[in-house]
């Protein structure tokens, strides 16, 4: 009987954990669109390409974040991330309706989205 308990606790934390990272990976994926989107409304050009890839962070300009702020107020933090699709060290956040937003890859220990994706 005892054999029998652990191997169903067993079971049920791997059948949980996943579901768990999912939800922390979507809270993690709202938490950072929501923070660009703040930077974005604020013009904060030095804030958004910190969290930006190195291979993106210098495309970043200031006509381009003045350009984005019209967008910004259009759409809500639940439309732009919907879900999340996991992968090795990055994150696919995918949009209301199925499209890619951004993936979020980790750089220097933290995440960085590697795509602009309010232009």
């Amino acid at each position: 009987m005892t054999n029998t308990l652990v191997a169903f606790f067993t079971c049920l934390a791997l059948v949980l954990l996943p579901a768990a990272a999912r939800a922390d990976d979507l809270g993690d994926a709202k938490a950072f669109i929501t923070k660009q989107m703040e930077q974005i409304k604020k013009t904060d050009v030095d804030g958004l390409k910190a969290g930006f890839s190195k291979r993106q962070a210098g495309k970043i300009t200031k006509e381009m974040v003045t350009k984005a702020q019209a967008e910004a107020t259009k759409h809500t933090i639940e439309e732009l991330v919907e879900k999340v699709e996991p992968g090795k060290d990055s994150l696919k956040i995918k949009m209301k309706g199925g499209r890619t937003l951004t993936t979020l890859v980790v750089e220097d220990g933290a995440w960085k989205a590697d795509t602009i994706w309010f232009k």
